[in-house]
């Protein structure tokens, strides 16, 4: 192969690499058609449902900073956050749910081994790297206050990370709350 060709394709592989490290995540979402989205200005935060046994591991602190969150999301995309039920177009409740899950992946690697001319051979050689992670989906609901139903759902999963570093950790919920709600309001 020609030189230039090898630079080529090294720079494609490299840029998909790259492209692919840094894309954001991506919802799923769901959404009732006949109910009128574009009448929605207001829009009320539910408190967190102690009762699901997976938001009973979520902190106060941390619910709060979620909801703040989407707060700010919603804001920035022109809906007011209301604090009395009352008076929103729409209730917005969220549930995360964790998973523990295990990741196994096999390794296959040869390699050339010269003791003398005789043996000649490449050999291979195999390795087992065991990964626990916890797997999260956050959903969030919207929901019609007259019917008390849901009209509107996205559902994001990832692989949840202990942050120590709050500004990353506020980072990262800025990117899923976006993602959750890029598809909203429906078309």
């Amino acid at each position: 192969m020609p030189q230039n060709y090898l630079q080529i394709l090294f720079a494609l592989l490299l840029s998909l690499m790259v492209s692919a490290c840094s894309s954001t995540p991506t919802a799923t979402m769901d959404f009732d058609p006949d109910f009128d989205f574009a009448n929605v200005r207001r829009i009320s935060i539910l408190p967190v449902d102690r009762t699901v046994s997976s938001q009973a591991a979520v902190s106060d602190l941390q619910a709060g900073r979620l909801n703040q969150s989407l707060q700010d999301e919603l804001s920035r995309r022109g809906y007011d956050v209301v604090q009395n039920n009352s008076e929103a177009d729409m209730l917005l409740t969220w549930h995360l749910v964790t998973q523990e899950r295990t990741q196994i992946r096999s390794y296959n690697a040869m390699s050339a081994r010269y003791h003398s001319c005789w043996q000649c051979r490449p050999t291979s050689s195999s390795s087992v790297r065991v990964t626990q992670y916890t797997r999260g989906t956050l959903i969030v609901d919207l929901l019609d206050p007259v019917r008390m139903r849901s009209v509107w759902r996205s559902i994001l999963e990832s692989r949840m990370r202990d942050m120590s570093d709050p500004v990353r950790a506020e980072e990262i919920r800025s990117t899923a709350v976006e993602a959750i709600f890029a598809e909203f309001p429906p078309p």
